[in-house]
């Protein structure tokens, strides 16, 4: 029986172009370069957001002023409509204006708006197929875009709440339409096969959507899950995961049936010359050595890391202390971290720290501290017989090990066979037991000074100073800088297993 509708859809590719992860110089079977969609008048190409910043290449050419080369890979592909992520306001409005210029897809989401009327992108829109279908798409992003990102990169934007901008775009389309269809950059609050709730902060809100609006198929992104052929509601829902190492080709039939599987991208791309010369210059960059260190730092697993520290999080809290005068630190991890060699390389800084991030430095109480520090400690779960694993909160509905933060310039301990919320004792800066309305400067990331991973605690502190410089290039220049660098071995805190060893 015919196919109704095609489509392919990828979401939160990062700037994964490229058969590379950059951990390595080998090829992978990844990237948009690998990825080539069979097309005709019943199919559509779609993109559900974060494509600008998350990978090597986009720091490569954000920071040397380079074009990004994401559009035309795009263009090469022949999508159709895109949506916008949290993170392609990371580099700011002329980068995201750049890039949507060139891009010959038409950006949907409603609850965007340009005060200007600059920006190319709309609310919904009606595609007529070949074959008469007449498909409705409408494109949508989590508003805590708001919460996350600094003001300036946002400039004459405005993120609106999504639910509302929704509605009315599924208001105008009524009745207009044979099939609906959402792209959603947010994900899952809910747990699609019990629905029981994992997230009520309004973050995510696609089951929201699926039990409200009539849509046919929801395209959802940002969780970096693997999500095909599930219904939820009664809608059909998708998500990819991230850097292009998979996408989803979605089928409806002439009978209205519609089903979805997840495809790993299978062949070798072939080049453009720009696209050979722009990833010999990168891995030229990446491989070329920029410091020394004393031992080579290198992660193991992410419950080891926590229980025991990691010398990698230490060289992090090392530069932004340095690079601010904070008293303490704190950094985490992102959920991929290559490590670095002795002899460092920008390779190592960049494959490490993948983030956007600059530094703020906050003014918080011994006792504002105390509540951040649980809540870190809460990343430990220890069942009946005293197993330790990752709490589901850091797992569920997507993998968050970014939220557990690592400290430096303070001591503590953490004491797992007490029950949460009362795990930290012996915090002490100097020597001294840090008192309850003893103030301290803290130096962190600017998406965790805004509260995000369930630090609501840092909202209330007073904001003393910001250094716009991004970590990456902090790190990169402290390397420089530093002729041979010795990480301390000793960790800063101890936590206490059930059996009352330490870890």
């Amino acid at each position: 029986m015919a196919d109704r509708l095609t489509m392919y859809f990828t979401s939160d590719t990062h700037g994964y172009v490229f058969p590379t992860n950059f951990i390595s110089p080998a090829q992978s079977a990844m990237g948009l370069l690998s990825m080539r969609f069979p097309k005709d008048g019943n199919t559509l190409i779609i993109d559900g957001g974060d494509t600008l910043q998350g990978s090597p290449l986009t720091y490569y050419c954000y920071s040397n002023h380079l074009p990004m080369p994401v559009a035309a890979v795009m263009n090469d592909i022949a999508y159709d409509y895109v949506t916008l992520g949290n993170h392609d306001f990371n580099y700011g409005y002329d980068t995201m204006y750049a890039h949507l210029k060139g891009l010959d897809a038409h950006c949907l989401c409603a609850n965007v708006q340009d005060t200007t009327n600059t920006m190319p992108i709309d609310s919904h829109t009606i595609h007529v197929l070949e074959n008469g279908l007449r498909v409705g798409i409408i494109g949508a992003v989590t508003d805590w875009v708001n919460r996350w990102e600094k003001p300036e990169n946002l400039g004459a934007l405005m993120v609106k709440d999504p639910y509302p901008a929704i509605a009315k775009a599924v208001e105008a389309l009524r009745d207009k339409v044979d099939v609906l269809i959402g792209i959603y950059h947010g994900g899952f609050e809910k747990e699609l096969t019990t629905g029981r709730v994992l997230s009520a902060t309004g973050e995510n809100i696609a089951c929201k959507l699926c039990e409200d609006f009539p849509f046919d198929i929801l395209l959802t992104g940002h969780q970096h899950m693997t999500v095909a052929n599930t219904v939820y509601h009664g809608t059909h829902v998708v998500q990819t995961p991230s850097n292009a190492t998979a996408y989803a080709r979605v089928v409806m039939d002439e009978r209205g049936s519609i089903s979805s599987a997840l495809i790993a991208p299978g062949i070798t791309p072939s080049m453009k010359p720009w696209q050979s010369k722009l990833y010999a210059e990168l891995q030229q960059w990446l491989d070329a050595p920029i410091g020394h260190l004393t031992h080579a730092l290198r992660p193991q697993d992410k419950l080891t890391m926590a229980l025991q520290g990691t010398a990698i999080a230490r060289l992090f809290n090392m530069v932004q202390m340095e690079a601010t005068g904070a008293q303490v630190s704190c950094t985490s991890l992102g959920n991929e971290v290559r490590g670095f060699d002795k002899v460092v390389t920008v390779r190592d800084v960049v494959a490490s720290y993948v983030y956007a991030n600059t530094l703020v430095v906050l003014r918080v109480t011994g006792k504002q501290l105390m509540v951040a520090l649980e809540q870190c400690a809460r990343y430990f779960e220890v069942d009946p017989e005293g197993k330790i694993s990752i709490a589901s909160a850091f797992r569920l509905p997507k993998e968050a090990h970014y939220n557990y933060d690592y400290f430096s310039g303070i001591r503590y301990t953490m004491d797992l066979r007490k029950p949460m919320g009362e795990r930290v004792t012996n915090v002490t800066y100097r020597g001294e037991p840090v008192g309850e309305a003893e103030s301290l400067t803290l130096v962190m990331n600017h998406y965790r000074a805004t509260g995000a991973g369930d630090f609501d605690v840092y909202m209330a502190c007073e904001r003393v100073a910001e250094n716009l410089t991004e970590v990456s290039e902090l790190l990169l220049n402290y390397l420089r800088a530093h002729d041979c660098i010795d990480v301390p071995q000793a960790n800063d805190y101890v936590v206490i297993l059930p059996d009352g060893t330490w870890a």
